[in-house]
């Protein structure tokens, strides 16, 4: 049984035929998820109790809980609902993902330069996230910053052009 496999353990299209990951010890499933943005993801997971030493509610509309499930051949009742969070990313991380986003033309980038869209397109949620923001704004004023997506994309993969040689003069004469 996988160790914190959330995503593999997804179900609700199957239920009550279930898949498990084990958390802390504990069987759980997983019976949906949601997403905020392009980076924040949560999933309802259930924990599975044997069926004969379930004590809570029984099943209602809009929930899992209660409800009986199949898995290995063994019949259980899934528990009250734990919301399984990632967590924030380090504001290093942030910076990496907000060029990345601008680079590939997520959140509406096509058209705009780097600090337009940092300006413009983006609400910045989490503290790492208007760190990095905030960062990512006082850096656009250094002239080494990438303008375009295109320019976003090199850096990104490592390829910064050199700095250009300036333009050799030729002589000629008669």
């Amino acid at each position: 049984m996988p160790e914190g496999d959330i995503q593999a353990a997804y179900c609700a299209d199957t239920f009550p035929k279930i898949k498990v990951f084990m958390h802390e010890g504990h069987r759980f499933t997983n019976c949906g998820g949601h997403f905020s943005g392009a980076i924040r993801a949560a999933a309802d997971c259930y924990p599975l109790i044997p069926a004969d030493e379930y004590r809570g509610p029984e099943p209602r509309q809009y929930t899992y809980e209660g409800r009986e499930a199949a898995y290995q051949g063994q019949v259980f009742k899934l528990g009250p609902k734990v919301v399984f969070d990632t967590s924030d990313p380090t504001v290093d991380e942030w910076k990496h993902l907000l060029r990345v986003l601008y680079a590939d033309g997520g959140y509406f980038a096509h058209g705009v330069t780097y600090l337009e869209f940092l300006h413009e397109r983006l609400s910045p949620r989490s503290e790492n996230e208007k760190a990095a923001h905030a960062k990512e704004l006082a850096e656009c004023g250094s002239t080494s910053m990438p303008r375009t997506q295109a320019e976003m994309r090199r850096l990104l993969e490592g390829d910064v052009p050199p700095a250009q040689a300036p333009t050799q003069q030729m002589d000629f004469g008669l």
